[in-house]
Formats: C-alpha cells, structure tokens, sequence
C-alpha cells in the first residue's frame, strides 16, 4: 500500500467509524447501500477527503460511486497527480 493509498483509508476509516466503530479496513470494499451511509455521509467523506489529500475533487463524479474502493481510487488518483 503506497503513501497515498494509506491516508485515504486512513480518511476513509475515520468517517465510517463514527457510524459504527466496528468497521475495518477489509470493509472499505463494500457497497455503499451496505453500510448505511446517507448522501450527507457521503459529502462529508468527500469533503474529509478534499481536504486531507489537500485536491479538488468532482462531486458529481463521487456521487454516482456505489462502493467505497470507487471512493478509495478516486481520490488516491487525484493525490497521485499533486
């Protein structure tokens, strides 16, 4: 796992343990609809992410993801091209 990929996990696991501090690292590949997250969760993920990788991301592009690796990759390409 590269740098990148890390803080987005990192960021990633940080949002969904608010909702339920169970979750781990292997649940960052589920679908969305699986782990009860809102479109507000999803904002503020975005938002967590924008901000932690220090990109500009497209919300339209995150809205249409239906599992959270789509999440992970996005944004960990966005990072990648800084």
């Amino acid at each position: 796992m590269t740098d990148i990929e890390r803080r987005v996990a990192d960021i990633m696991l940080a949002k969904l343990r608010q909702r339920d501090p169970s979750l781990g690292p292997d649940d960052l590949a589920r679908p969305i609809s699986d782990l009860d997250l809102d479109s507000l969760d999803l904002i503020e993920l975005h938002q967590q992410l924008e901000s932690g990788l220090q990109v500009k991301a497209d919300p339209t592009e995150t809205a249409g993801f239906a599992f959270l690796d789509e999440f992970s990759g996005y944004f960990v390409k966005l990072a990648g091209r800084g």
